[in-house]
């Protein structure tokens, strides 16, 4: 507990003074938007809208659909909206990271031209300064790799989604501003990353796991790459609200984390002792830190345990707890988190009743193999 809140001090003072790599955006940086999209045809038009009305020279940024193992007008509706359709039918391998694999290993020819390619997944919203913003990113020396804010859109609906704010706000903000200023990496998020054109066409998409985009990132990581994180552009989705669609997500997540544990801890705790220490120091720090909930009602645990030994302590874990309810205040001060957001802090003891019994079901449940996408609304009985 005394190791994570350390490590949680340190990425917190950094979050407060990174800097996201700032160069000269190049007159002909040409930007391709891939969107792997399975039976999204209700909602596929609107991200490729989005994506026509971006900021910058528009004949500069492409867009192009992947319509993965698609039975409904998914192709048909992206075409309409102006996007290159790449169509993939293999029911045999199912997958986003599968799908991703597919288009960036069949239609080099198509990507290879343009200065770098970036992945928006088919239900989230773009800020307008998208394009410009990772053109401003990559213009800046060594940097290949860029991951932008992934965030909640409604957090003010109710306490659930308060709390999926909070915690996009610590895991998707604090720690890899934190991180990145630390010298470490940024983790991806499966939407909103970008990468240069040669880096991702040589490598395609390797990860096919139920962690695909945290597996890629760790991959990189383990080859020498790092993610730099920008929050001046953002992609952003809504909390789901279905109990089904709530777990599936949550499960997925965690069992995906669970899995990189045990392939990647002792890798990175044995690079720690090489040349370059630093990177993979903080990538074995952060495979050691638990889901948010967990660390939290542990704290919590250890506080209640040495107040019961000493005064002395207590003391120790009163900082410890202090350290990451700071944390977590940061991150949403840093993010400009409605009021309300604030207000439903005391929710955490509810939320935790619920999560704590899924993280026991996932470490000691089967996993499933592969990707398991989250259900639409639409697809929900009422």
């Amino acid at each position: 507990m005394f190791l994570v809140a350390g490590y949680f001090l340190v990425i917190t003072f950094g979050a407060l003074i990174y800097k996201s790599p700032r160069g000269n955006i190049s007159d002909t940086f040409s930007l391709a938007i891939l969107v792997p999209a399975h039976n999204e045809g209700s909602q596929i038009e609107t991200i490729v809208q989005s994506i026509r009305d971006l900021e910058g020279d528009s004949d500069a940024v492409e867009t192009f659909v992947i319509a993965d193992n698609c039975d409904d007008d998914t192709a048909d509706m992206a075409r309409t909206a102006g996007a290159t359709v790449f169509q993939r039918h293999d029911l045999e391998n199912r997958g986003k990271g599968q799908a991703l694999d597919w288009c960036l290993g069949n239609h080099q020819d198509e990507l290879r031209i343009f200065d770098a390619i970036a992945f928006v997944d088919a239900d989230m919203e773009i800020t307008s300064n998208f394009a410009t913003e990772l053109a401003t990113c990559f213009g800046a020396p060594n940097v290949d790799i860029v991951q932008t804010l992934n965030i909640v859109s409604n957090p003010t609906t109710n306490w659930r989604c308060a709390l999926g704010f909070m915690s996009f706000a610590v895991i998707n903000h604090l720690r890899p501003s934190g991180r990145c200023w630390l010298g470490g990496t940024a983790e991806l998020k499966g939407s909103g990353m970008a990468f240069r054109s040669h880096l991702i066409l040589k490598y395609g998409w390797p990860a096919h796991t139920i962690a695909e985009d945290s597996e890629f990132g760790k991959q990189l990581l383990a080859d020498g790459h790092r993610v730099h994180y920008t929050p001046h552009a953002q992609v952003t989705s809504p909390i789901p609200e279905h109990k089904v669609q709530i777990e599936t997500q949550q499960s997925r997540w965690e069992g995906g984390k669970q899995s990189l544990f045990k392939k990647y801890f002792p890798l990175f705790l044995k690079k720690s002792f090489s040349s370059t220490p630093v990177k993979y120091m903080d990538a074995t720090m952060d495979l050691l830190v638990p889901p948010l909930t967990a660390l939290i009602a542990v704290a919590g645990l250890c506080l209640a345990g040495s107040l019961a030994v000493s005064l002395t302590w207590g003391a120790v874990m009163f900082a410890c707890v202090a350290v990451i309810g700071i944390a977590i205040l940061t991150s949403l001060i840093q993010l400009r988190a409605p009021l309300k957001v604030y207000g439903y802090i005391a929710a955490i003891p509810m939320f935790m009743l619920w999560k704590i019994p899924l993280l026991v079901r996932v470490a000691f449940g089967k996993q499933e193999e592969g990707w398991q996408r989250t259900p639409r609304d639409n697809e929900l009985d009422d």
